[in-house]
């Protein structure tokens, strides 16, 4: 590996003629970025410099984790970091990148069905390595997806789980004074937005009349009106800036489990309280189509798990029946 200038900009030269921009026009930056990326090759981390043929699937995902750490939110990049492992224990850290094809994903699903994980669960982290090896084209790391139209395993669909307006209120006394978590628990059921939404909430997101949801699953801000109930609770806790809930989102998860359980409501999950304010919509006779906007749903596909609580739908169907 040297260092080489091509007119102002200076790069880096790894193998015959392959170069790679240091975006630099200065010298003694551009020393300091490859004596930077030398260390990182040493530790195996830079996929590039390896080329498509000798790179591994463990040194591929270590560029890729180091990538999602910088580009994709904290809660993504988690995710992703917790699933590497696995990965590299079901399939194999030394496997050549260029190699891989669907028996590994086989491989993967086989060993988390060992480890009683769900399908749901096994979806879910299939998808995240399609993305990865989506990243890896693109990259030039690899020439196609291995796991392209690899078939997701069958689901066994569930009802979702929601409180009774007589359990919401059960709740609400089981909280008792606690401010910030009746705030919290507030949120949940009034705006169904996400765990991670209603963290990252702030204060100059409250409106007049709506509740701005910006920092989105989706990356799709959406508004969400404001009941009298929340604005009642939301002004015994207002203060002008920071974070609504300043707190860590998983100690927010904890001490609402903690309160649903308190409540005797131990099967219940956070998550359900997202299900709660859209099942009582759809009782209520509002079009899944409204729900789905609310919820911030891409897919109207998303919103129809709440189909089995309307009969609209069905009354719609049949109107232009004329016999």
């Amino acid at each position: 590996m040297r260092l080489v200038r091509r007119g102002d900009t200076y790069y880096v030269e790894f193998g015959r003629n392959k170069l790679k921009s240091l975006k630099t026009k200065d010298k003694t930056e551009a020393n300091r970025r490859l004596h930077l990326l030398e260390g990182q090759m040493l530790e195996g981390k830079l996929a590039f410099l390896q080329g498509p043929s000798s790179l591994t699937f463990g040194a591929f995902l270590a560029e890729y984790d180091a990538w999602a750490e910088k580009h994709r939110s904290p809660n993504t990049w988690s995710r992703v970091h917790r699933l590497i492992p696995k990965f590299k224990t079901a399939i194999g850290s030394d496997k050549p990148l260029s190699s891989l094809r669907f028996k590994d994903l086989d491989n993967f699903v086989d060993y988390c069905r060992v480890r009683k994980n769900s399908p749901v669960t096994i979806n879910l982290e299939i998808r995240s390595m399609k993305a990865a090896m989506s990243w890896g084209v693109k990259r030039e790391y690899i020439k196609a997806n291995p796991f392209k139209g690899y078939e997701r395993l069958r689901e066994q669909k569930k009802i979702p789980v929601f409180l009774t307006a007589e359990q919401i209120q059960k709740v609400f006394e089981t909280i008792g004074d606690d401010r910030k978590y009746r705030l919290t628990f507030a949120l949940y059921i009034y705006t169904g937005a996400r765990r991670e939404e209603i963290n990252r909430l702030l204060w100059t997101d409250i409106k007049k009349e709506v509740v701005e949801i910006c920092k989105t699953k989706n990356s799709i801000p959406r508004q969400i009106p404001i009941l009298d109930n929340l604005m009642v609770i939301l002004d015994e806790n207002r203060r002008d800036v920071g974070r609504i809930i300043d707190v860590p989102l998983g100690y927010m998860a904890q001490r609402m489990k903690h309160y649903l359980r308190k409540a005797g409501l131990g099967h219940v999950r956070p998550h359900d309280l997202r299900h709660t304010f859209a099942s009582h919509l759809v009782m209520a006779g509002r079009s899944l189509l409204t729900v789905g906007e609310l919820l911030g749903h891409t897919s109207y596909a998303a919103t129809m798990i709440y189909s089995h609580l309307s009969k609209e739908h069905l009354v719609e169907a049949i109107k232009g029946i004329k016999y």
